[in-house]
């Protein structure tokens, strides 16, 4: 166990990061505890680290565990196994070791640690939910199985409906009976979201509807959001309307993809990482709106993004760590960034085939007196890119005026060769660090 102290953080547009010590920890899957600490694993080093954000204090549990000698490119530690799962069960804290192809709990009253094997051989443990009647379940990336482990420390294997196509990579509870996997499955539009009765385990493909490689899920204002991660956008399953929707984030110029990894939510917003765009995102459904934080207050392109793969929220903030960043940040829920847009009247817009129709986008402005960007984007495509759908506007700079508003008139045209359907529409303002959008629902009929 090593006990240290962090720097003072680094704080901007809403994001505060802390440096991990030298060399690279590699830090993924942080778990925010009652108390407000975060628990994190430490992937170059084999363990855990719990860090208290009050006082910058991080204490750290290596693994006694044997593994491979990783390699060390370029002088930089590699990882000795990989975790992408971690959780507070039973008194103890838990983590997937893939490399052990086990689960390793920490008592933190007494520093003792203990493994359970998993059943198949290069299962990949991945991500872990605790369930109903005390359990713990684990996603099986590899082996195509979800496991559940009692509290006597049993741990059962259930098959999936994909055979040895299913992928499972994250799953939830909404309560005793009633739980969602998803599962990324083997090739475009080969995944899922099923859900399945933990006492009678007998999973259905939610709403009828294939998915483009769904990463993580989570419940959040009445919907099952997930991460779709081979597209930009995010998918919603409205439960009383049956019905799926795709909600894009900003595109990056240096990737056709933003590439949502792992959604969550607190009681008003869906949060998403963009591990592509180096963005942590959180949309607020009864604003129709979505705030992007940028994680790194520089220039960054496609060989600089942190690596920020799996995040907690709590106490409101959304925690992240960024792989080879080497860092513990997160976003303050109630940062404003000096500026924010919204559609005057309705944000639902029906535009026929081969017409067009116009909304205006208003620009408030508090606190930030600057300049700003305006981009546009939808959901037509995998990557959130324009292409049946044209957006234009007078100008896609603007400086509103110091506390007030300006207003942007923009037209959407809709090419013939659109097809019917629901879109949505994301019409954004930036400061090149903060990305403050709108959604506009465009309805296409037949």
């Amino acid at each position: 166990m090593l006990r240290t102290q962090l720097a003072p953080p680094a704080t901007f547009g809403g994001v505060t990061e802390f440096a991990l010590p030298a060399p690279l920890r590699e830090p993924n899957a942080p778990t925010v505890a009652p108390d407000g600490s975060v628990w994190f694993a430490e992937q170059s080093v084999a363990g855990l680290a719990h860090f208290y954000p009050d006082n910058r204090t991080l204490v750290e549990y290596a693994w006694p565990y044997g593994y491979p000698a990783p390699p060390s490119p370029g002088g930089v530690c590699g990882d000795k196994t990989s975790v992408w799962g971690l959780a507070l069960w039973n008194g103890k804290v838990w983590a997937s070791d893939t490399t052990g192809n086990q689960l390793v709990s920490l008592d933190p009253s007494s520093g003792k640690l203990a493994a359970t094997k998993v059943p198949t051989n290069g299962s990949f443990p991945y991500t872990l939910t605790p369930g109903p009647n005390n359990t713990l379940w684990v996603t099986e990336l590899f082996a195509s199985k979800i496991g559940e482990l009692s509290s006597n420390g049993t741990l059962r294997e259930y098959p999936l409906p994909g055979g040895i196509d299913a992928t499972p990579s994250q799953l939830i509870f909404t309560n005793s009976t009633t739980g969602y996997y998803a599962d990324v499955g083997r090739g475009l539009n080969g995944g899922g979201v099923y859900s399945f009765n933990p006492n009678h385990f007998s999973p259905t493909l939610v709403g009828g509807q294939k998915l483009t490689e769904p990463s993580s899920l989570t419940i959040g204002s009445g919907a099952l959001w997930v991460a779709l991660h081979g597209s930009s956008s995010v998918g919603s399953y409205n439960f009383t309307t049956k019905a799926w929707s795709y909600y894009p984030t900003t595109p990056v110029p240096w990737n056709t993809t933003t590439l949502p990894y792992f959604v969550n939510a607190d009681d008003s917003s869906v949060w998403v990482n963009e591990h592509f765009g180096n963005r942590m995102a959180r949309i607020v459904p009864a604003t129709n709106s979505i705030t992007e934080y940028s994680e790194a207050n520089r220039s960054v392109n496609g060989s600089l993004i942190g690596n920020a793969l799996t995040f907690a929220v709590g106490g409101g903030r959304a925690w992240f760590a960024e792989l080879t960043g080497n860092v513990l940040g997160y976003v303050d829920a109630s940062y404003t960034p000096g500026f924010s847009t919204s559609i005057a009247g309705n944000s639902t817009l029906a535009i026929n085939r081969g017409s067009s129709a116009s909304v205006d986008l208003v620009i408030h402005d508090t606190t930030h007196q600057g300049a700003l960007t305006l981009s546009f984007a939808d959901s037509e495509t995998l990557i959130s890119r324009p292409s049946n759908l044209t957006f234009t506007a007078p100008t896609n700079s603007l400086s509103p005026p110091a506390g007030g508003d300006s207003t942007i008139r923009v037209t959407i045209a809709a090419s013939q060769s659109l097809k019917p359907g629901t879109y949505y529409a994301i019409l954004t303002a930036t400061d090149g660090l903060t990305f403050k959008s709108s959604f506009l629902k465009i309805v296409v009929p037949a």
